[in-house]
């Protein structure tokens, strides 16, 4: 494989050449072109002094060419194992989190977000994809890329849903999006031929007659419901609402009132007469803990600093600006919390799908659990239900998390995830209000306080999009049964809890 040291190893004089080079290697058709450009992106993103978010940004353009313009792509591009689609997903968002990002122009940012979206709604994610369009229209409302694609990643998400209200909602907003990509003041990042607009019009028809038809919105207002009874109930709801962390999907529309409660739970789904109704109560559970690692990350982060606890724990001054609080030991616990619940997540997949691992066991770990056999014998379980789109997604969030065993990740922050709660699990975690060395000291890994928060966060978000893609994976198993005769339908009753 050949090295590039320079842009003029490459036959380039600058970044602009190799982004026309990936767009001209694209319409050719040319893989060996397009896998060169790789490695000549990849050889200047060692070297001090590059713009690393434009490289990355061409990165992804290269990896998504390599998938699309394959021979084969028709006939793979449902296979959940898509390396080229996780280098482009890892490349945006190391685009996204480099230094060089904010000071790309407006278009450039809200490309490189887009298309993230699009990389994400692909394999199956589409909370995850709305966050990334919602984050390009707060750069600029009317991209018209973004608000298209957003509006079809709404359809999308809809069909998915066991409640037809939900599904009102959201392609309410997406006949919205339809319409103000469409408008005349909409900004086109470049000239796209007629039919794209034609067919945008087409699906927002679509759209509209579904809605005329279905659903009664009339006198609808998202933001008219209380968010609490006492201060302190308003304060933590707006601030789930704002981090999207209700199980509601009405949450990933906006931070709207409506969707404060975490209404969300399981489809109708069958048993055997002989099977024990298990599912809703590991599904209560989930929620349940999911609820607790919310309210223990706000407490952490926005409660009362002044614990009777702290005030009498005596304590060495290391002279590190090292935090140690009853509210970061809180903030741990949250982080711990939403990690174990993604495997306790696994342990759902693996006896809702039969996949016979033992629940005890590592293999039943929410990276491990789609796999049978080791190593290079490794493969997908047969008992997975390939064409369960909504189970792919879980599939596909899976490589958002490192395993010593699994190299194969589509996250630029899951080693560092996978070495906090290693390390908040069985040695210890210092966090800092600055960090004055990096590394860790002794057993002790330290860490910022905006890292601990970040970290936390990130992995709230991940448990939310695991626990509502169950529902909606169950939901789609559940469609495409044969039912037997002899099967137990088990109806989901919400009965709301007494608040004494």
């Amino acid at each position: 494989m050949k090295y590039y040291e320079t842009l003029e190893d490459f036959g380039m004089n600058n970044y602009a050449d190799i982004g026309l080079a990936i767009d001209l290697a694209a319409d050719a058709g040319d893989l060996p072109k397009l896998n060169e450009s790789v490695c000549a992106i990849d050889a200047l993103l060692g070297q001090e002094g590059q713009n690393k978010a434009v490289l990355f940004y061409f990165r992804a353009n290269a990896y998504s060419a390599l998938r699309t313009t394959d021979p084969e792509f028709q006939g793979r591009q449902f296979d959940w194992k898509q390396p080229e689609l996780t280098n482009e997903i890892i490349s945006l968002r190391e685009a996204i989190r480099s230094s060089e990002f904010a000071d790309l122009d407006i278009v450039r940012r809200c490309q490189v977000l887009t298309n993230l979206g699009n990389a994400l709604d692909a394999v199956g994610r589409p909370i995850d994809a709305l966050a990334a369009w919602d984050e390009a229209l707060q750069i600029e409302p009317k991209f018209a890329m973004a608000l298209a694609n957003r509006a079809i990643g709404l359809s999308g998400y809809s069909a998915a849903f066991y409640d037809p209200g939900h599904q009102c909602v959201f392609l309410a907003g997406a006949a919205k999006g339809f319409e103000f990509a469409l408008a005349t003041d909409a900004i086109w990042d470049s000239e796209y031929p007629d039919s794209v607009q034609e067919q945008l019009e087409a699906k927002h028809q679509h759209v509209r007659a579904y809605l005329a038809v279905n659903c009664d919105l009339d006198g609808f207002d998202p933001d008219k419901y209380e968010l609490g009874d006492t201060s302190d109930a308003r304060a933590f709801n707006c601030w789930r609402l704002q981090h999207r962390l209700f199980l509601n999907p009405l949450n990933d529309i906006g931070a709207h009132s409506i969707a404060a409660q975490d209404v969300f739970h399981l489809p109708n789904h069958t048993y055997g007469l002989d099977d024990p109704v298990i599912f809703p109560r590991y599904f209560d559970l989930l929620k349940q803990e999911y609820v607790a690692a919310c309210t223990l990350l706000f407490e952490g982060l926005e409660g009362d600093r002044a614990y009777a606890a702290d005030q009498t724990l005596l304590g060495f001054e290391h002279a590190d600006y090292a935090i140690n609080t009853v509210q970061t030991e809180k903030q741990k616990a949250a982080f711990r919390m939403a990690y174990s619940l993604l495997d306790k997540c696994a342990v759902f997949i693996n006896d809702y799908f039969k996949l016979g691992h033992d629940p005890r066991s590592l293999s039943t770990s929410f990276r491990n659990v789609w796999y049978c056999g080791r190593g290079a014998k490794r493969v997908l379980h047969p008992n997975l239900p390939i064409k369960n789109w909504r189970l792919r997604g879980l599939y596909s969030l899976s490589l958002d998390l490192y395993e010593n065993d699994f190299r194969e990740t589509a996250s630029p922050l899951a080693h560092q995830a996978c070495d906090v709660r290693n390390a908040a699990e069985h040695r210890f975690v210092s966090v800092h209000e600055m960090l004055l060395h990096t590394g860790d000291i002794g057993a002790c890994l330290a860490l910022s306080a905006s890292d601990l928060e970040s970290q936390a966060l990130r992995m709230l978000r991940l448990a939310r999009s695991a626990i509502i893609g169950l529902s909606l994976a169950v939901q789609h198993q559940e469609k495409h049964l044969k039912e037997k005769a002899s099967d137990l339908v088990m109806p989901i009753l919400a009965i709301p809890k007494d608040p004494r």
